[in-house]
């Protein structure tokens, strides 16, 4: 045998030890990101039932249907505030607005789930220990998650009362909720 031969002989039996050793394997990856949503919150419009004009103070009552939603991923919990700016006199004669004072939150009741996390009666979403019943021309804390708690979505039932002083003038009174939802509780 000649040299050439023996040695293209030796030098393909290499090739193939080499071929069938280094077999390689690869570590791929595969990446998710998770974007955070946002954290919302808000009170559906509410038309009181009318009142007929009087002589005397009167009251209105209703039920407000608060929203809050925490879509952030980030679990630190959240509360919410509301309050109420003056109910401002439209019509045709010179009317007076009716103070933000005169507009109270009468109840609060506890929140439902409506997607989400559950409620836990500890954590929340709960109604705050400091009650939120009183009159809404400062921001009064309806609603709060403590952290790792209300990651969902949320409503909550609020009963309001609007004071109409004695012979306010015939027209339409309209007043504007400011809803607040905040990181932390």
């Amino acid at each position: 045998m000649d040299i050439r031969r023996r040695t293209l002989i030796v030098l393909s039996g290499a090739l193939a030890a080499v071929a069938i050793v280094g077999s390689a394997f690869a570590a791929d990856t595969v990446t998710q990101t998770l974007s955070a949503g946002t954290r919302t919150a808000s009170v559906a419009n509410l038309t009181l039932t009318a009142a007929t004009y009087s002589h005397t103070q009167q009251s209105s009552t209703g039920t407000l249907t608060l929203t809050a939603d925490d879509s952030t991923g980030s679990g630190a919990g959240w509360n919410v505030t509301i309050q109420s700016s003056a109910f401002v006199y439209s019509g045709s004669y010179s009317g007076t607005d009716i103070p933000a004072a005169n507009f109270a939150l009468t109840d609060a009741a506890a929140p439902a789930a409506t997607a989400g996390q559950a409620v836990d009666a500890t954590n929340g979403p709960k109604v705050p220990a400091t009650s939120p019943v009183g009159t809404l021309d400062s921001a009064r804390k309806t609603v709060q998650a403590n952290a790792a708690y209300g990651q969902g979505t949320y409503t909550q039932a609020l009963g309001v009362s609007l004071t109409i002083p004695a012979q306010s003038r015939v027209g339409t009174y309209t007043g504007t909720l400011t809803t607040t939802i905040s990181a932390a509780p």
